[in-house]
């Protein structure tokens, strides 16, 4: 059975371009596989056709023709932009049913190309060869991608989990996605490509902390013109910290912070130092959110607005605790229990079942219960050797009736006099009709010491 002719037709602005197909088709796909997929997936596939000898002919047979029709042919090819062939087809039997057997082109196909186009000498005819026809060897591709719902085609990813060396984790994906013509691949990517840092807890930053939590780089950008990229690879990074950040979403905290304690002790004097940095986002809100409780001797806050960095620095001092195994060194726990300062009421029972008469007294004066527990390595169990906390200044006034200070005894005997560890315990009531304007624990630690309240 004869083989019913092939003809390939090349898309024209007016007229199409024709070729016949005397000799062999060679077509080739060329598949794209996702691994990640179990079992992989082809997301596309890339046809080349290389067709060997085609010939284009003269429509009329005239020379003149021929080299009209060949001009206009290569200038078509030679257009940048709109005027560029968009799809090529096989047509079988041109000269009777002419049906279109296979078309690279739209709707199914993109990224149209002619890659090579050589011409030679037909053997059969080498006479006409120049004058009314040429041998063309053709090499034409064209994609077709196979999407998603959503429009992306392509979608491989890398995942890094990583521990720096204070065994603090580092977390990175690395995902490549390439889209059908027309959807925006960079929108996709910051869509998917995003680790959520909810799950990870308030430890983690995103190192990549822009908008989208992500950074993007296109491989087919074309900017001036506007074009839609349908390949990116984007990269999201987060990072854990020793200390509560608090992030939520990117661009919402700082991408990297900082916190330290520094306790120096010099003579009587203890100085803790804290200080606390951030850059990026909301920078300066989470340092001030550092700032220790209670009484600062310093503080300083720095803040750099153009690079979005802040430090505080916070210094709190007071009196160092002596201690107890050193020679002549006394360590003091001192607890502290205030009552009183309010309106005295009560509640009166009354037969026949009504309520409880409130009763109102009046405003009871503040009383302070101060329980002192000391030590000291050596010595003679003096009390000179295991003074007290000094008396608290006014408006406290010291209940000596109700107040109890015990002699120096010893707590562990050691291998000799000199090593036994002696103690001391006192507990001592104060009394007040106004509110102290003063810790009553920071009074004692700052007054001068005393070997007995009472003799």
């Amino acid at each position: 059975m004869a083989r019913l002719p092939l003809q390939l037709e090349i898309q024209g602005p007016q007229s199409n371009y024709r070729f016949d197909v005397p000799g062999p088709l060679e077509p080739r796909l060329e598949p794209v596989w996702k691994e990640a997929a179990n079992p992989p997936q082809v997301v596309e596939i890339r046809e080349v056709w290389e067709v060997p000898g085609a010939r284009l002919v003269s429509s009329d047979g005239t020379s003149t023709t021929f080299w009209r029709e060949w001009a206009a042919f290569l200038a078509r090819v030679r257009v940048r932009g709109q005027g560029y062939p968009l799809w090529v087809r096989l047509i079988r039997d041109p000269a009777g049913a002419a049906q279109v057997v296979w078309t690279l082109g739209p709707p199914d196909y993109e990224r149209f190309k002619i890659e090579q186009i050589s011409a030679g000498t037909d053997e059969l005819a080498p006479t006409a060869t120049w004058r009314s026809l040429v041998p063309v060897t053709l090499v034409i591709s064209a994609v077709q991608r196979f999407a998603e719902a959503n429009g992306i085609v392509g979608w491989d990813q890398e995942l890094s989990s990583t521990y720096d060396p204070g065994g603090l984790h580092v977390l990175e994906w690395r995902t490549t996605i390439t889209t059908r013509e027309g959807v925006n691949a960079v929108e996709k990517a910051k869509q998917i490509g995003r680790i959520s840092v909810g799950p990870f807890g308030g430890s983690y930053t995103y190192d990549t902390n822009g908008p989208d939590g992500v950074e993007v780089v296109t491989s087919d950008a074309d900017e001036p013109n506007q074009r839609t990229p349908t390949s990116c690879q984007v990269v999201s990074r987060i990072k854990q910290w020793g200390v509560h950040v608090g992030t939520t979403s990117p661009a919402s905290s700082p991408t990297e912070v900082g916190y330290s304690v520094r306790t120096r002790i010099e003579k009587d004097e203890r100085s803790t130092t804290y200080r606390a940095s951030a850059r990026g986002p909301g920078a300066l809100a989470w340092v001030e959110g550092r700032r220790p409780n209670g009484s600062l001797d310093t503080a300083e806050i720095f803040h750099e607005e153009a690079i979005r960095f802040a430090e505080g620095v916070w210094v709190i001092k007071e009196q160092a605790p002596d201690q107890p195994d050193a020679k002549e060194g006394v360590r003091w726990q001192i607890q502290t229990e205030v009552t009183g300062g309010h309106v005295d009421f009560d509640y009166e029972p009354v037969v026949g079942g009504f309520e409880p008469v409130l009763f109102k007294g009046a405003i009871l004066p503040w009383r302070l219960t101060v329980v002192l527990k000391g030590r000291r390595r050596g010595g003679e169990g003096k009390s000179d050797e295991l003074k007290l906390p000094g008396l608290l200044p006014s408006p406290w006034r010291l209940d000596r009736n109700a107040s109890r200070e015990k002699d120096p005894f010893v707590a562990e005997f050691g291998a000799d006099a000199e090593s036994h560890l002696w103690a001391r315990e006192a507990t001592l009531v104060y009394w007040s009709s106004t509110k102290p304007a003063e810790s009553p624990a920071k009074q004692l630690r700052a007054a001068q010491p005393v070997a007995s309240f009472y003799l």
